[in-house]
């Protein structure tokens, strides 16, 4: 996992779309944030909504040999266990504007905080949202 910063703060009102689930992405797979595209940009100026968002990251990254899961809370998966898995949490940003915002976590704890601010998550830590790269395997 190599930390990047988010390119976007957001910022509706001026037009400007964040991107902090990006850099998360990006910061998994050690990316440029560059090699990652905004998806949430790219749906909101296809069809003014976030329509297709899912379907663009998961097309993305399948051709990458992975998927994005997302993990109830209380399950296997959340938290993992101390294994040492990198991972998202998404809860509400920190900064009170109702938007949810995305941080890296590891083993459900965070880690790295792509918002300039470095505040993390607000909220309810059982309330976040725990999502993985998960690798496809290859057809027998």
């Amino acid at each position: 996992m190599t930390p990047v910063d988010q390119e976007f703060i957001h910022d509706p009102d001026n037009g400007l779309i964040g991107d902090c689930q990006r850099a998360v992405i990006a910061s998994l797979l050690d990316l440029d944030i560059s090699e990652v595209p905004h998806f949430l940009k790219i749906a909101m100026d296809r069809d003014g909504s976030h329509g297709g968002y899912w379907d663009d990251l998961q097309r993305w990254l399948g051709a990458r040999g992975f998927a994005w899961l997302e993990a109830a809370p209380g399950s296997a998966l959340w938290g993992t266990h101390d294994l040492g898995v990198y991972h998202e949490i998404a809860g509400p940003s920190p900064r009170g504007n109702g938007t949810w915002h995305a941080v890296v976590g590891c083993d459900g704890v965070i880690v790295f905080d792509p918002h300039p601010s470095r505040a993390g998550l607000a909220g309810d830590p059982s309330e976040w949202k725990f999502s993985y790269l998960v690798g496809l395997g290859r057809k027998l």
